[in-house]
């Protein structure tokens, strides 16, 4: 596997390049969304959403891939303040 396009970085996947575009969406929706998707996979939440957030890049999507990342970020600051909660 080659690092073209993805890199590892304190255990976890995260997108290719800074976002371009604000998050669209608002501080609350991005830590609903952090929560079920950490609720949901656990641990594995963070390199679902760097893989959203690295596809909204590919594909151009400068919205989605500032939302995806504000939501990885999210979803790691959660689960470094309760590891213990998302198994």
């Amino acid at each position: 596997m080659t690092n073209q396009g993805k890199t590892h970085e304190a255990g976890f996947m995260t997108s290719p390049a800074e976002p371009v575009a604000a998050n669209f969406l608002g501080a609350e929706e991005t830590a609903r969304i952090a929560e079920n998707l950490a609720a949901k996979y656990g641990r594995a939440a963070v390199d679902f959403a760097s893989a959203r957030a690295q596809r909204a890049n590919e594909v151009g999507d400068e919205l989605a891939h500032a939302a995806w990342h504000a939501i990885r970020d999210a979803t790691s600051e959660l689960l470094s303040r309760s590891p213990w909660c998302y198994v």
